[in-house]
């Protein structure tokens, strides 16, 4: 019987350890690093070009309708202008803070129909768009 509580014991310490011995760990490096935030600034951009895509999709089949397409399609546009603005001010894009919104949404809408052709080349990977026989 004592033998069992003093495994149990053991047990109990050892697992409590595991669980704390990452706060005591190194702190010294940052959690986030340069590299890291850039990563997660270009994935939300592609989250947001991809969902502008899907959204002309879906408006283009009648699945939406048109004043909500407008309403998603203007926020998510923002959004997407933001993170590009974003990207381009904290890691040394080609574009000042003080671009006109005009070229942005130029530099949007060419970001968008150069995705476009990039799928468009892509090899049908059995779902999505039906080919054409």
């Amino acid at each position: 019987m004592w033998a069992t509580l003093i495994l149990i014991g053991v047990v109990a310490v050892a697992a409590v350890g595991y669980v704390v011995w990452p706060l005591f760990g190194r702190t010294e490096t940052s959690v986030s690093t340069e590299e890291e935030q850039l990563a997660d600034l270009l994935t939300r951009k592609e989250v947001a070009l991809e969902a502008i895509r899907d959204l002309e999709f879906d408006h283009g089949v009648g699945k939406i309708e048109d004043a909500d397409f407008e309403r998603f399609n203007r926020i998510l546009r923002n959004r997407a202008l933001r993170l590009i603005e974003r990207i381009d001010a904290q890691y040394g894009g080609t574009d000042s803070a003080g671009t006109h919104f005009i070229q942005q949404n130029e530099r949007l809408e060419l970001e968008i129909s150069n995705r476009r052709r990039v799928e468009e080349l892509l090899p049908n990977e059995g779902g999505g768009r039906l080919q054409e026989e």
